[in-house]
């Protein structure tokens, strides 16, 4: 129980190193005794007068303002980066479509004439011919 005092914790926080009463002050509203981490924090980085305050102040405003431009800058070039990608990646997608096409294009121009060479020596007959001929025609 003792443990658990305020005396105890007041006691905690003047041993601590700097770096973890940063930590302490950075998320104090999950310490047990708030007020006794904001009154160590302030009283071993004694902030000497209001302009050190307002300086300090100016420079979260300010980062926190760059910050939110970088996020907009981020979005805005994310989107145009991902619209060129879709871009290119169904120009890509169209020329290996067109390429298949040609190619087997080009294989069923061969089976043409192989069957053109079949129908002339007699080896099928002429209804064979046109009919496989109709086939193919139609996969072109």
């Amino acid at each position: 129980m003792e443990n658990k005092s305020e005396d105890y914790f007041k006691k905690y926080l003047k041993n601590v190193t700097k770096e973890q009463l940063t930590q302490f002050y950075e998320d104090v509203e999950w310490t047990p005794f708030p007020v006794l981490v904001i009154e160590e924090y302030q009283r071993r980085f004694d902030i000497q007068d209001k302009k050190e305050a307002a300086k300090k102040l100016k420079i979260a405003q300010l980062a926190k303002e760059k910050t939110r431009e970088l996020r907009t800058l981020a979005k805005k070039r994310g989107s145009d980066v991902s619209k060129i990608l879709r871009t290119e990646s169904g120009k890509i997608s169209k020329s290996v479509e067109n390429t298949k096409r040609l190619v087997n294009s080009e294989k069923n121009l061969l089976i043409l004439e192989k069957l053109g060479e079949l129908n002339k020596k007699g080896i099928i007959s002429n209804k064979e011919f046109q009919d496989k001929k109709k086939e193919i025609l139609k996969r072109i």
